[in-house]
């Protein structure tokens, strides 16, 4: 094998090179046979550097501690090849799986990406992202025990089975350690202190000699603790055009309050004082310690989180021991506890005389409850009629948040040996995530009534705990998911071909798995006004066998080519193959190819016993979006509550909300797909290196549900499908406000949605296609040092979705709003000594503010209906710098300091974006010392 084009691991990057010049390497290869090991995509053993037929860039503990990566998911965002919308557990508190991240490759999704641990498979999260999405919580799993990650950029169903469609991520720690090892770090905004504040411990304990002693056991822990902000923290921090465009209101105090605002109008007539009658008025109860401009105000922003907190407990341990007889025993366990706290807002008392609507997934069918006015006679009615209070319910502001813990584990233990020729390996376990969420927040229906109705809850007085227990009990989302499996493979060399031995892999596995997820009574019931529910119930078999060969015809083609048979559950067999060569034209220049179809099996949250019911929320409902521009335009030249107004208004018709149902389909077949990856890796000098694959994946029978914006706006063809209110008492008195300040009649043309209903299905498609690129250099400086720098890029050329309307593909996708058409990644490191200073720069080009054809009140003359420039109907281009220094000069420890943002660029303006952007320049500081 050519030694120059083996460099992949110039690849192994600058992962693994960083500080160890090229004449150690040097001599470290012809002191030593060369190493073979099992690459990701492949199980056939091959050379650790060399270049294979299937895409693979490697990011090593090298480069992850350089760029002072706290989590896993830290490192994962840095990929150019990782999608920008993955479920955060940042920006999760609404999902039915808050408190987890996950990551998805090309855009396709967090369940077309197979996350492994050292080549196995770990537990889906106890809870499914939308209540259908499977996922890895990464957020599960050690940061500081990673040897190095393995990013797998090509279809490998072949090798792995399901879910390996758009590639595979394969997180490798560290095989063997001794001693003791501590490091701790913390984080903070250098803008404002209290962003981005987080700190890490950890600590490594290793015993045994592999080679010496015959055995090797470690374990390591690791924590991470991440403190939260809130709104009111930013408010000096957040750009201008949030506050102008997205929400005129942040920060200013709110007129929902405590003791409150009675907001209402005179009935008409209104015999007691004819003067009056059909009068609006606005009155602040006695006892309110803050009126600005005639009206009770309350600092909503204070309590509610903008970040939550989040605490994390992860260990790995593992041992290996010689048996005899080439024979070496196995184990390892991986244990994880996450706990996000997201601090809700305060609720409120808003009568608007609409009615909000949820499923009771219990009685099945649709319940409703409208905010009463206080009646007459109510202690604190001083009306003849009944009257609306505008009010928060400010009685223990630290009461309303949702606590979601998760706990993770995966236990193994297996033996691999050499026996006649062959390198074996076998292993057993069991696996598991269980996750409870309880939050506290919506109300129930009934006890709130009652207290509301009844004078028991007295408005700006003293409750007791318990009957606020009662009006906003805590309610729970809970879910588990288990896998226990057995598996073996062998590899041997069958025979001896022109450019070196015919490998040949062969395997099975069978995995058991089962996924629950359920609610607390008070939801399945109906109790709770708003909140969606998941009941989810159901357990599969999965086996499967594959082989592998892999044919070096001669000193330059190699082929290679795998098949694997998975039959998951009542679901067909699914038999996929993979082919792949690579060609070596000269010492410096070589070509490779693979062609792969790749399969996801329908998880048990799609196909068991699944009784859904969810809100579909921030939705342009294309019949009401114009009228509620121009209501709001209306409203903002009113009085203060009429500006309070005039955001709730656009909300009625520009992000509405609505319940939907969904149920599960046993009859689900797998989804398909078909890739092709053509790529060269050239070497044009002994220490410069690149790679350039181009990528095309399409995706066939998806499961999903009709896509909102496309069921809207095929409302009119497709009858039934939308279910509709009237037109509501609220749109009429905001109507009727509108009118008393321009004199124009504007009126909603139709009643706001109540729910729509689906059930998974077959039914679309995707196809994406794009480039790779990766470029290595290494320079040797002598005295003065080296240099190794990288630059990752990945291009989209196409990205399409499927249009149920049309029935066909819709246009290219990429370059509109979260699909950026293309990302760039630089990093540079120059060591000398006990010193290293690198830095890294990450490009995003700018995108469309709109997501597709159908999403125009995004497009020019959308946005100038809600009144944005053309500056903000656009995302602009951003560009982040980073740097990092590390010292080893004391003994036995080193110094980490990382500079994120350096030159301090402010976020780029969304006027989509559901949070105010927060980014200024922050500090990480961190220390290892080795005992």
């Amino acid at each position: 094998m050519n030694k120059k084009l083996a460099l992949k691991r110039s690849v192994v990057a600058v992962a693994l090179t960083l500080g160890a010049s090229q004449a150690a390497l040097a001599q470290a290869q012809a002191a030593q046979p060369i190493q073979k090991v099992i690459v990701t995509g492949s199980n056939i053993k091959r050379a650790v550097d060399t270049e294979t037929s299937s895409t693979v860039q490697v990011v090593g503990k090298t480069e992850i501690a350089a760029m002072g990566a706290s989590t896993v998911k830290d490192v994962l965002d840095t990929l150019t090849s990782s999608g920008t919308t993955t479920l955060s557990d940042k920006n999760g508190s609404n999902s039915f799986a808050s408190g987890a991240s996950g990551v998805s490759l090309r855009n396709l999704g967090k369940n077309s990406t197979l996350t492994l641990l050292n080549g196995r498979r770990v537990a889906n999260y106890g809870l499914a992202d939308g209540g259908q999405q499977t996922f890895v919580n990464i957020d599960a799993m050690p940061s500081e025990a990673i040897e190095r990650i393995e990013v797998l950029l090509d279809g490998a169903s072949a090798v792995y089975g399901s879910d390996a469609v758009a590639g595979v991520i394969n997180i490798i720690t560290k095989r063997d350690f001794q001693g003791v090892l501590a490091k701790g770090g913390m984080r903070q905004s250098l803008l404002n202190s209290k962003l981005d504040k987080s700190k890490t411990a950890s600590l490594t304990m290793g015993m045994g000699d592999f080679e010496a002693d015959g055995y090797n056991v470690f374990g390591h822990f690791e924590a991470y603790h991440r403190l939260p902000y809130s709104n009111r923290d930013v408010i000096n921090t957040v750009p201008g055009f949030w506050k102008e465009y997205v929400n005129p209101s942040f920060g200013v105090l709110s007129t929902y309050s405590h003791p409150g605002n009675f907001v209402d109008r005179y009935p008409n007539p209104y015999p007691a004082n004819p003067a009056l009658a059909g009068k609006s008025f606005n009155t602040p109860r006695p006892g309110c310690a803050n009126v600005i401009d005639g009206t009770c105000r309350f600092d909503q922003w204070t309590g509610a989180n903008l970040s939550p907190e989040s605490k994390r407990y992860n260990f790995f341990g593992t041992g290996r021991m010689k048996l005899g007889g080439n024979r070496v025993a196995f184990s390892e366990l991986t244990l994880g506890h996450t706990n996000t706290i997201y601090y809700n807002l305060v609720p409120i008392m808003q009568y608007t005389g609409t009615a909000t609507n949820w499923y009771n997934s219990k009685e099945h069918r649709l319940n409703s409850y409208t905010e009463p006015k206080l009646p007459v006679g109510h202690p604190d009615n001083p009306y003849d009629f009944p009257v609306a209070l505008r009010y928060r319910y400010a009685d223990d502001v630290n009461a309303f948040k949702n606590d979601a813990k998760a706990k993770q584990y995966r236990v193994l233990a297996g033996i691999e040996g050499s026996d006649f020729g062959w390198d074996w390996s076998t292993a057993i376990g069991v696996m598991g995530s269980k996750v409870d969420n309880l939050d506290r927040f919506r109300r129930n229906a009934s006890a709130y009534d009652a207290a509301v109705k009844s004078g028991e809850y007295r408005f700006g007085g003293v409750n007791s705990s318990d009957l606020l227990l009662r009006m906003f009990p805590v309610y729970g989302f809970g879910g588990e998911s288990k896998q226990s499996f057995i598996d073996a493979k062998a590899t041997r060399e069958l025979m001896q071909l022109d450019g070196g031995p015919l490998g040949l892999a062969i395997g099975a596995d069978f995995r058991r798995d089962s996924f629950n997820a359920y609610v607390s009574d008070n939801v399945s019931s109906g109790q709770i006004v708003g909140v969606g529910s998941i009941n989810v119930e159901g357990a599969r078999n999965i086996g499967a066998a594959f082989a592998e060969v892999n044919a070096p015809l001669t000193k330059a083609l190699e082929v290679n080519a795998a098949v694997r048979a998975d039959k998951v559950g009542n679901t067909d067999l699914s038999l996929v193959p993979k082919v792949g060569m690579r060609y070596e034209v000269n010492k410096r220049f070589m070509v490779r190819a693979t062609v792969a179809n790749g399969f996801r099996a329908p998880n048990v949250a799609e196909t068991g016993k699944v009784e859904l019911s969810a809100f579909r929320n921030g939705n342009v409902d294309p019949k009401r979006c114009a009228t509620a521009n121009q209501l709001y335009a209306a409203l903002k030249t009113g009085n203060t509550i009429d500006q309070a107004d005039a955001l709730r208004a656009r909300d009625l018709g520009c992000s509405v909300s609505f319940a939907s149902s969904t149920q599960g389909n046993p009859d689900l077949e797998p989804e398909k797909s078909r890739s092709f990856n053509l790529g060269l890796v050239v070497e044009p000098l002994a220490n410069l290196s690149m790679t350039l694959d181009y990528y095309h994946i399409e995706r066939r029978n998806e499961i999903d549900t009709k896509g909102t914006a496309q069921l809207l706006a095929d409302e009119d063809r497709r009858p039934g499908s939308v279910n509709r209110l009237g037109v509501t008492a609220d749109d009429q008195r905001l109507s009727a406000r509108a009118k008393e300040l321009t004199g124009k009649d504007i009126v909603f043309p139709v009643g706001p949605i109540a729910s729509i209903a689906s059930r998974y299905e077959n039914m679309n498609r995707t196809r994406v296609s794009g480039l790779d690129m990766e470029l290595n250099h290494r320079w040797n400086m002598g005295s003065a040092g080296k240099l190794v720098s990288n630059l990752k890029a990945n291009y989209q050329l196409d990205y399409r979705s499927w249009d149920t309307v049309t029935d066909t593909f819709t246009e290219n996708l990429a370059g509109t709003y979260e699909n950026p058409r293309y990302r760039v990644r630089a990093s540079t490191a120059w060591s000398r000594g006990a010193w290293n200073v690198g830095g890294a720069l990450t490009y995003m080009p700018g995108t469309r503010l709109y997501q597709n054809k159908y999403d125009d009140n995004y497009m020019a003359e959308g946005c100038e209906g809600q009144g944005f420039t053309p500056e903000y109907c656009q995302i602009k281009r951003d560009v982040v710098t980073d740097m990092n220094l590390t010292y080893t000069g004391f003994a036995k420890t080193t110094l980490y300091v990382n500079l994120y943002n350096v030159f301090d660029r402010a976020p780029v303006a969304d006027v989509r974006a559901s949070s105010p952007p927060t980014r200024g320049r922050s500090l990480r500081i961190a220390a290892q010392y080795q005992f």
